[in-house]
């Protein structure tokens, strides 16, 4: 069950950099390099909290598939 909630956390923090990254107009200014390597960067920084969120949510034991 921690897992599960620890998924949900990060879907929601996924969607909100998503949306932001939408707000923004990245969609229509990805083939600029300037723009690309910002959203690179805001990829990889949400990536990083997506793994700092499921660790501190589930703690450090593996996804439980059956019990």
């Amino acid at each position: 069950m921690a897992s599960f909630k620890a998924i949900v956390v990060m879907a929601i923090w996924t969607g909100i950099v998503g949306y932001g990254l939408y707000d923004i107009g990245a969609l229509e200014n990805f083939r600029q390099p300037l723009w690309a390597v910002g959203i690179g960067t805001a990829l990889l920084v949400t990536h990083l909290v997506n793994m700092s969120i499921y660790f501190k949510v589930a703690g450090e034991k593996p996804y439980e598939w059956f019990n």
